[in-house]
């Protein structure tokens, strides 16, 4: 993936399979891969500031090795999707109360960054733009700034 600013590739994959596992968009929706999912994490992780960069590139890595230390066998990535889903769901319902926590925000962060998406957004039935036009032309209606 070219084009990153915070994330190293490996990382950027890190989120995106992460990503993938909790939205679960296909068939409905378009892949991750087909999304800006990943750039929009990285974007955001080049504006934070450098303490949380670094703890959010632990925690996808933490994320990645999860499912050796749970019994899986495999690293994140190397799971298929159903094992990856159970994988976070027993970190979800086993693991100590602030480990249930950080996967409650990574989990929102991949939420956040796939629906984000400007063609996701079209497809879910909102369209930022039409909305923008909409409130230009009633601004001018009502002669507002």
């Amino acid at each position: 993936m070219s084009g990153l600013l915070a994330l190293s590739p490996r990382e950027a994959s890190i989120f995106a399979c992460l990503c993938d596992t909790v939205v679960a968009p296909e068939p409905l929706l378009p892949p991750v891969r087909d999304t800006d999912a990943a750039l929009f994490f990285d974007r955001w992780m080049a504006r934070s500031p450098r303490i949380n960069r670094i703890a959010l590139r632990t925690l996808l890595h933490v994320v990645e090795l999860a499912p050796l230390v749970l019994g899986f066998g495999r690293r994140l990535r190397a799971l298929g999707p159903a094992a990856r889903s159970e994988c976070l769901e027993a970190v979800e319902k086993r693991a100590p109360a602030r480990v249930r926590q950080l996967t409650k925000l990574v989990k929102g962060m991949a939420f956040l960054a796939y629906y984000g998406d400007d063609g996701v957004m079209l497809r879910v039935g909102y369209d930022a733009e039409a909305n923008r036009r909409r409130g230009r032309e009633l601004r001018a209606a009502e002669d507002r700034p």
